[in-house]
């Protein structure tokens, strides 16, 4: 009986410990989950809000949009209109079309131009009719009419349109059955020094530019579909033979999606961060799940926790390789094939950095081009470092960064150019890239600081927009060296 009990008591006490580490694995599971996202969730107060109700039509190549947008002026001016960003109607002609120009327009329009196009239907403030018009022939600046809107006061904009989907491999527009939606929605302009940005949409870098909001989007489309998108979703099988899809996304600075009959589907999980991907295959896709998790845990390493619950790629018609949008990343259907593996790792380690340079924190991606690209660049050379080694690391600088340094540019052009002075693609992304991460490597072999620092940066500014003057304060604070010469020299100095 002693026997029995003694071995009865360490039974139950091996019984208690087991079931105490498994609730306190699952309250940590549990914790860890909720993380996710609890940044800009955060930072999501007080935002302003877009909702978006949308019907694809794919059979008649048309996106209907209703939008709302409540909005508050946060500026220190009186406002009597608002500019929006509609770069979907560039599209409608080869004039204006970012896809249109010579180096382009085969790989974008392989079989011909075909237009796209925004019609208004109607808009309206606080329930009543306002003016609104295009200010500009892309049809890109939507200029509308608010009755005075002093600061810090509020209203609603409802606006309705539709989107005709070009036939065109590029941001916006359909190549085989995938469908992108990559700066296709209405969006709020930049208020900045007493004016609205009204920059042309450049075919050259990434011309758009814009503030943190929050999103709830509705997207009505035909079963069979499966929707990649910034944010979070739910779906639901609908009666008359469609699925309405439900999405959501805090504190992030455009909304985008993508569709397609025929993706394939893999998921991953990183501490509550739902990792998805869609590609032509199972394979594939289950390949680009397995990169973007390691890279995101580098990234994570590096530049502190990944701010919102979701991160996404999927495939779709893009010639120039790979997109960022935020928690989303487009890539052409080509990188998913097994033969283009390790480059794909590197288009998906360079557009996955975009979700700390630029989705976290913004930028003027006209006017400094580098301070996106040149970090993300010097962010996917640090991550070959932390995964492959010094060896691979030094290999690819050389032909990412050594090789631009040396390259003849007959272009007088450097990293801090604006982007619509860049003649080509060729140009734009040897000097923005190679010379503008050698600047961010020259400055890590100067100070040997530059990881503490771009961590700081993405703690500092996150949700918020760097100016060119904040990053160079804060590297300097971070630092204790003045690299103002070293930025002029790599930035803006012509190599001739």
């Amino acid at each position: 009986m002693r026997l029995r009990s003694i071995i009865g008591k360490r039974w139950k006490a091996a019984a208690a410990a087991v079931f105490l580490s498994l609730l306190l694995f699952a309250l940590l599971q549990f914790r860890s989950a909720g993380k996710a996202g609890q940044r800009s969730a955060v930072a999501s107060q007080g935002l302003n809000h877009y909702g978006f109700d949308l019907v694809f039509r794919p059979d008649q190549s048309e996106l209907a949009v209703t939008m709302t947008l409540d909005y508050r002026n946060g500026t220190v001016d009186t406002l009597d209109h608002l500019i929006l960003r509609t770069w979907a109607g560039a599209y409608r002609s080869e004039e204006t079309s970012p896809a249109a120009i010579d180096a382009l327009y085969d790989a974008c329009y392989p079989d011909g131009f075909s237009p796209g196009a925004i019609r208004l239907e109607g808009c309206w403030w606080n329930g009543e009719t306002v003016d609104a018009a295009f200010a500009d022939e892309a049809q890109t600046v939507l200029r509308v009419s608010v009755p005075s809107l002093l600061p810090g006061a509020s209203g609603r904009l409802l606006l309705r349109c539709r989107l005709t989907v070009p036939k065109c491999a590029h941001r916006f527009g359909h190549a085989g059955d995938a469908w992108q939606f990559g700066n296709a929605l209405p969006i709020l302009s930049v208020y900045e020094n007493g004016s609205w940005r009204a920059d042309a949409y450049s075919p050259i870098g990434d011309p758009f530019y814009s503030e943190c909001a929050n999103y709830d989007v509705t997207l009505i489309a035909p079963e069979g579909y499966l929707c990649a998108a910034t944010g979070s979703q739910s779906v639901e099988k609908r009666a008359d033979g469609t699925q309405l899809f439900r999405m959501k996304a805090l504190a992030v600075r455009d909304f985008a999606f993508a569709l397609s009959p025929s993706w394939q589907h893999a998921r991953k999980n990183l501490h509550g961060v739902r990792i998805d991907a869609y590609a032509p295959s199972a394979d594939g896709a289950g390949r680009a799940a397995d990169d973007l998790f390691r890279i995101l845990t580098v990234y994570e390493k590096l530049y502190g926790e990944y701010a919102w619950d979701t991160c996404c790629v999927c495939a779709v018609g893009f010639p120039l390789g790979g997109m960022e949008y935020p928690t989303l990343i487009f890539a052409d259907p080509s990188y998913f094939e097994k033969d283009w593996a390790d480059t794909m790792e590197l288009l998906l380690a360079h557009e996955a950095a975009h979700q700390w340079f630029y989705s976290l924190v913004g930028s003027d991606q006209f006017g400094e081009p580098w301070q996106d690209e040149a970090l993300s660049e010097y962010a996917m050379l640090r991550y070959i470092r932390e995964k492959y080694g010094r060896g691979a690391y030094e290999n690819l600088r050389i032909l990412r960064v050594d090789a631009p340094m040396r390259e003849r540019i007959p272009e007088r052009v450097t990293p801090a150019t604006p982007i619509d002075c860049f003649g080509s693609y060729d140009a734009y992304t040897a000097v923005v890239y190679g010379r503008g991460a050698a600047f961010l490597l020259a400055a890590d072999e100067l100070t040997g600081k530059l990881d503490a620092f771009l961590k700081a940066y993405c703690d500092r500014f996150a949700f918020s927009v760097a100016s060119r003057a904040d990053f160079a304060a804060l590297l300097s604070d971070c630092t204790g060296e003045d690299l103002g010469p070293l930025m002029t020299d790599y930035l803006d100095t012509l190599i001739l």
